[in-house]
């Protein structure tokens, strides 16, 4: 029997079988089985740590003058939409979308379904110019989410980073409150 960890070959190579990934070491006498172990382990912290973090939760933007509420969908609780929550206006009223709707509450990120990489795809409204654009959104840890709105390709984008808060102030119509 020929195994093909043994002869003369002088090459590694990465072989797929199934859903496991398999090395093969010319002559090194590595095993399958100490290799798949090795690879088991390796990936189970980065694996559990995705299945748990969720961008579940409110969220300031990136320049500061607005919360997001990231939260399960109404008409899907298996995918994530993004209602605007708080934003930081010096008029009497909040800011109106291209329809002349209030930002106050209005949904410009919907229906991110989670893939196996642990990041979740959607859509992102632009309120302003009235466009959809395809996004993506994952943690960078348990308190930074990354979000990435794009046409057609994700070279053709742009990623903001937003962090979690936790006790947001916000008044009447989604206006945030001056801290300090």
């Amino acid at each position: 029997m020929v195994r093909p960890w043994e002869g003369a070959v002088n090459s590694c190579s990465w072989k797929k079988t199934g859903s496991l990934m398999s090395f093969w070491a010319a002559g090194k006498g590595l095993s399958v089985a100490v290799l798949t172990g090795l690879w088991v382990v390796l990936a189970a912290p980065q694996a559990h740590a995705s299945v748990t973090a969720s961008p579940e939760g409110m969220w300031l933007v990136q320049e500061k003058d607005g919360i997001f509420s990231i939260a399960p969908c109404p008409s899907d609780s298996g995918r994530l939409c993004g209602r605007l929550v708080g934003m930081d206006y010096t008029d009497a009223e909040p800011e109106k979308d291209v329809w002349g709707r209030s930002e106050c509450g209005l949904e410009i990120i919907s229906d991110m379904k989670r893939r196996r990489n642990g990041r979740w795809h959607g859509r992102i409204l632009d309120p302003r110019g009235g466009r959809t654009y395809q996004a993506s959104m994952w943690l960078a840890d348990a308190d930074t989410l990354k979000l990435r709105g794009y046409l057609g390709l994700t070279i053709f984008g742009e990623t903001q980073t937003w962090k979690r808060v936790t006790s947001p102030a916000i008044g009447e119509r989604c206006r945030m409150k001056k801290s300090g």
